[in-house]
């Protein structure tokens, strides 16, 4: 990508070489060069299953004081995500401080009542345990999935706050791995080079492929029992080297303008290859908090 040089992407489930039949508008529209770029269904991007021991666990071990881009989970549950940062909403006069991740991290995909307590770290060489609970659930947004075939709904965020109980357990303003975190939210814009902690792949960087990017279908179960939401205004991030930005347990990662350190979005899906997340300034609007 050549810098201050844009497209007009379009994307697509299967990309097909046409070649002379190929229609002249995919290529060019008005004089703006079109790129057809291929976005298969992606997976959401919680581990599952429980992560075997390592002998340097990084951002899955235990930290206190817990910074973003490490481990969590909610208590007893057998998957685990990441926090991505912390916000701050103050209402009333009272300052609450919450854990930002997904709803599919927080709350298990709409599944997990408002209440439920969130664990450092999550299972993962060994049961959740009641001594590491260090906030509670506090809000997510629902997830909204088709009722049938032909009535389709989309969705614009997967993201959950969970309130802090124990201000001590925590340090603001600090995402492991990264030095220049700026809590000041920016705008995310394609071309624009990006960095992100998360718990499995650690500390990546890549670039914004694009923004606004509609139809992206997420698959929330298995790939032999598939249950697909359908998210607009997306943006899409592709890792340095060809290597993956992100990898099941990444979700919930916030990820940064590399240059200035600050928030740009909020990590939620991949394929292996492209990485899916919502505008973090958008997603602050919703809760009334922002990072702190």
């Amino acid at each position: 990508m050549v810098p201050d040089e844009f497209v007009l992407k379009v994307y697509v489930f299967d990309k097909l070489p046409l070649g002379e039949q190929t229609p002249s508008l995919t290529t060019n529209y008005q004089g703006v060069e079109v790129d057809v770029e291929p976005l298969p269904i992606q997976m959401a991007l919680a581990a599952r299953k429980r992560a075997r021991a390592e002998a340097v666990l990084g951002p899955r071990e235990q930290h206190r004081p817990i910074v973003g881009g490490i481990s969590v989970a909610p208590l007893n549950e057998s998957f685990v995500g990441t926090l991505g940062c912390f916000l701050r909403r103050v209402t009333g006069g009272t300052e609450q401080i919450f854990g930002l991740s997904n709803n599919h991290v927080l709350a298990d995909t709409n599944r997990l009542p408002i209440g439920t307590p969130i664990v450092q770290p999550g299972p993962e060489i060994a049961p959740t345990r009641p001594g590491d609970v260090f906030a509670a659930l506090s809000s997510f947004i629902p997830i909204q999935f088709p009722a049938a075939r032909f009535s389709p709904v989309t969705n614009r965020f997967d993201a959950a706050i969970a309130m802090v109980a124990d201000l001590d357990l925590i340090e603001r303003g600090q995402v492991l791995g990264i030095a220049n975190y700026t809590p000041r939210i920016a705008a995310p814009v394609p071309g624009m080079r990006v960095i992100k902690s998360g718990r499995t792949t650690g500390v990546t960087t890549g670039t914004i492929r694009g923004t606004r990017v509609n139809g992206v279908q997420v698959n929330y179960g298995t790939r032999t029992n598939p249950r697909i939401a359908t998210f607009n205004d997306t943006i899409q991030i592709v890792g340095d080297g060809g290597q993956p930005f992100s990898s099941p347990g990444d979700s919930g990662s916030v990820i940064l303008e590399q240059a200035s350190g600050r928030p740009v979005a909020l990590l939620f899906a991949g394929d292996g290859r492209t990485t899916t997340a919502c505008d973090l300034g958008a997603v602050c609007q919703q809760f009334q908090a922002f990072p702190v």
